[in-house]
């Protein structure tokens, strides 16, 4: 019993059914920006691929010549689809490749005046044919030595090959270029998508000129031909799927890390200042999630600001690297440390009477506001002059980095036993008058 993929109709409906999900996906953004002829490109290649598959199955093909009433219609529809497809493989690929330009355009118009030729031509060749008898599985070799049916047949083949061996060659000289990963692995999907497609077309050829010699090589056509097709189209709609989600998915994966990272600090920050808002309306996504925490952290700093102590997180970072831990995790030591200490002081009566910080910008160490003066200072502030001008430099370099923040979050949660006892030393060695 030969292998017998093409026969299958899950074969065809599950990769019809991912192009049309990938499609529909695809289309609130497409009536936003219906000008980026990238996305253009790309909802054109997956609602044609949608299409061909949904045609391909035996029954579907059936099923489209009894609706025309014309003997294997089904194979004029579906090899247009397929020759459209090569199209917008193309033209993706170009769009994708160079930057927007006269040479671009030229060559864009070039790709879609040469396939529309050949649709021209598939139509005209059918129509001049003769296919009375319907075939849903052996078209090509059944009416190999059929005069225009024979051209019929040859011409998409060898669209679809030329299709194949261009792409194959742009995407190589391409992939030399490329430094990006997720694009990498794009074009090595696509490469290897068209390799299995000239594989395809080679068997067909082989069919085709079995035929002509009068043997029978139609296995070639009929059950080998089918599942590189079948391959080659879902690597191509996978390569070209992963090269623009891909970036897209990274990003919001490292925006959900970072805030996971940041919850223990971001939980150290809500006994100084409250949460900041949640948005309203609709979902917004990571990005504004992560900025609503990054604005509880910063409101929570800038209040704790008079009381971070730059000295302090250099002595406890020596400790904790003398200590044996990496310089990273030294340093989030180190501010967790500080931040701790200076959440404490805050919480002395007298020091942290003053009203909460609730604003959700997010302050940056130079938009921070001076500290008012302590109780009991100098009522005029020209009366010390250098006394001010040391404390707004302490001020100032007592702002924690956010490049540290993550370090922070990560030595409250992994560390937290280590960070403890370097807190009570820190306590001991200055002589606060808190728990140590």
């Amino acid at each position: 019993m030969r292998w017998d993929l093409a026969g299958s109709f899950t074969a065809y409906a599950v990769p019809a059914v991912l192009l049309a999900v990938a499609f529909v996906i695809k289309l609130p953004l497409l009536r936003r920006a219906w000008q980026d002829p990238i996305l253009r490109a790309t909802a054109l290649l997956l609602g044609i691929g949608a299409l061909v598959f949904g045609s391909l199955p035996p029954g579907n093909l059936h099923r489209i010549n009894q609706i025309t009433g014309i003997p294997n219609f089904a194979g004029l529809w579906v090899y247009s689809l397929l020759t459209a497809y090569c199209g917008a493989c193309l033209w993706l690929i170009i769009t994708w490749r160079e930057p927007p330009s006269p040479v671009r355009r030229r060559r864009t118009r070039t790709v879609w005046m040469v396939y529309a030729a050949i649709i021209l031509g598939l139509w005209t060749t059918f129509l001049l044919g003769d296919h009375h008898a319907e075939r849903l599985r052996d078209l090509d070799t059944y009416y190999a030595n059929t005069p225009w049916m024979r051209e019929f047949v040859l011409l998409y083949v060898l669209g679809h090959m030329v299709s194949a061996v261009v792409a194959a060659g742009i995407l190589w000289a391409w992939f030399k270029e490329v430094e990006d990963t997720w694009l990498r692995r794009a074009v090595v999907f696509l490469q290897v998508a068209y390799a299995l497609g000239l594989i395809f077309d080679a068997a067909k050829l082989a069919a085709i000129g079995a035929r002509w010699s009068g043997r029978d090589g139609d296995w070639l056509s009929t059950y080998v031909a089918p599942p590189f097709a079948i391959a080659e189209a879902g690597l191509v709609a996978v390569g070209f799927i992963a090269g623009q989600a891909g970036p897209v998915v990274e990003e919001r994966r490292r925006l959900v890390r970072t805030h996971r990272r940041l919850k223990p600090l971001w939980q150290a920050m809500l006994t100084v200042t409250a949460a900041a808002a949640p948005a309203t309306g609709r979902v917004s996504g990571a990005a504004l999630r992560l900025e609503l925490r990054r604005a509880t952290i910063n409101d929570g700093l800038l209040k704790l600001s008079p009381h971070l102590s730059p000295s302090r997180r250099a002595r406890t970072r020596q400790a904790a690297t003398a200590a044996g831990y990496s310089e990273s995790t030294a340093r989030g030591i180190a501010g967790a440390v500080d931040i701790l200490i200076a959440t404490e002081t805050l919480s002395l009566p007298g020091v942290g009477d003053g009203p909460v910080a609730t604003g959700h910008a997010d302050p940056k160490p130079s938009d921070r506001p001076e500290p008012a003066p302590a109780p009991g200072g100098p009522s005029d502030p020209a009366a010390d002059v250098p006394a001010a001008d040391v404390r707004d430099t302490d001020v100032r370099d007592a702002d924690v980095p956010d490049s540290e923040l993550e370090c922070i979050g990560r030595a409250l949660r992994f560390h937290s036993s280590v960070v403890e006892t370097f807190r009570r030393e820190a306590v001991a060695a200055e002589g606060l008058g808190f728990r140590a």
